[in-house]
């Protein structure tokens, strides 16, 4: 706790920086994940128009 005095007014504490760095890592993985099922999704969506579609008696 002492080295958390001495930092000056605004620098966070190493235990702040390291739930930072955690955290930026969770959001950045999430961002990459939701694009790629979007991508995905579209993907899929092109795929069925170009299909033709199935007959129904």
């Amino acid at each position: 706790m002492d080295d958390e005095k001495r930092l000056p007014p605004g620098v966070p504490s190493p235990k702040q920086q390291s739930w930072g760095v955690l955290i930026s890592i969770v959001v950045i993985v999430l961002m990459i994940t939701i694009g790629a099922f979007y991508a995905w999704g579209n993907r899929l969506a092109q795929e069925g128009q170009y299909s033709a579609p199935a007959a129904t008696h």
